[in-house]
């Protein structure tokens, strides 16, 4: 598995949510912002609209989890441990 974590400089939420998917997620995550060039091109090639928002994807490169809240993401890697 890897994840791509969509944050903003701005965004009040993010950094608490970069701080628990940093200390709970124990795969590969990738984490993009506004100030780096691919982050536009990212935003539009998964549909993001808010932020913060963590993809997560199998193996195969599929995705399998979508979430923007603490509790969404607890409530996934509760399952898949």
């Amino acid at each position: 598995m890897n994840a791509i974590l969509f944050t903003t400089t701005s965004c009040p939420k993010c950094p608490a949510f970069k701080a628990f998917v940093a200390e709970h997620v124990k795969f590969p995550v990738e984490i993009l912002n506004e100030t780096m060039p691919n982050f536009t091109d990212k935003i539009g090639e998964y549909g993001v609209t808010n932020a913060p928002t963590l993809i997560v994807f199998d193996d195969e490169g599929s995705e399998v989890f979508r979430g923007s809240e603490v509790y969404e993401v607890e409530d996934f890697l509760k399952k898949k441990s």
